[in-house]
């Protein structure tokens, strides 16, 4: 199933509700506009996908239609299942032109197509692992994202992602600040408006009741083999290229 944005400034004008005072998050005027719809926001990255055909795909699915049921839900915009994925280790975006978030081997002002053809060419360098065995560990809806965040299932499997990022890191020349905290997780949706009290709470009880049924029901995802993949949004990611 996709999942459209939600226009939720004209379902609040609808509902009759105040638009003055609401405040954007830092995810409009970068990855999604104003009205909630998707905003170009090209870049490069590494992840692993999560497919129909994985086992938890149809909890992730189940997760974001129980999250949209919620009144708070309207103040974000939900990613399309399609997208579904766990990032191993960023890449860069057009509009993020620092130092600590670009490649070394590379200048700040390179096209970002050159980075394109650069990681495609050492990337064929790193050792890639088949898979990754990865735990539920947490609903996140502190940030920017709703996220279910994941830890690995075991101590080697803890090792091999380190080892893993560290070769991608080396031979991409890419570090960012958190490379060493990188908290791992799957993105189902982002918000754009910052909720009332009222709407926080029932978030929270909504991340409970989640974490909850998650920790009965998650077991261990398997992943897909990690694959280098370019975006032109935040709807689509594609080991082709960018649309």
């Amino acid at each position: 199933m996709v999942y459209m944005s939600f226009h939720f400034l004209a379902i609040l004008r609808e509902a009759g509700k105040d638009l003055d005072n609401h405040i954007y998050t830092a995810a409009v005027g970068r990855k999604f506009n104003e009205d909630g719809s998707v905003r170009r926001f090209p870049g490069n990255t590494i992840i692993c996908t999560i497919g129909q055909d994985n086992p938890l795909y149809s909890e992730l699915v189940s997760f974001a239609e129980s999250f949209k049921e919620l009144d708070c839900s309207r103040k974000y915009t939900l990613l399309p299942s399609s997208s579904y994925h766990m990032t191993v280790i960023q890449g860069v975006c057009e509009e993020v032109r620092k130092p600590e978030q670009w490649s070394r081997h590379l200048s700040l002002d390179a096209p970002l197509e050159e980075t394109d053809r650069f990681f495609s060419q050492q990337f064929t360098k790193v050792r890639v692992p088949e898979q990754f065995r990865m735990k539920f560990s947490h609903v996140n809806t502190s940030g920017i994202a709703l996220t279910v965040n994941l830890l690995p299932a075991e101590l080697e499997v803890e090792a091999a992602l380190r080892t893993f990022r560290d070769e991608v890191s080396e031979w991409l020349g890419l570090r960012f600040p958190n490379h060493d905290t990188y908290k791992f997780h799957i993105s189902i949706a982002y918000k754009i408006c910052q909720l009332t009290e009222e709407e926080e709470s029932e978030l929270q009880a909504f991340k409970e009741q989640a974490e909850s049924i998650l920790q009965k029901r998650f077991g261990v995802l398997t992943t897909s083999k990690p694959q280098l993949v370019f975006f032109s949004d935040m709807f689509k990611f594609d080991p082709a290229g960018r649309s």
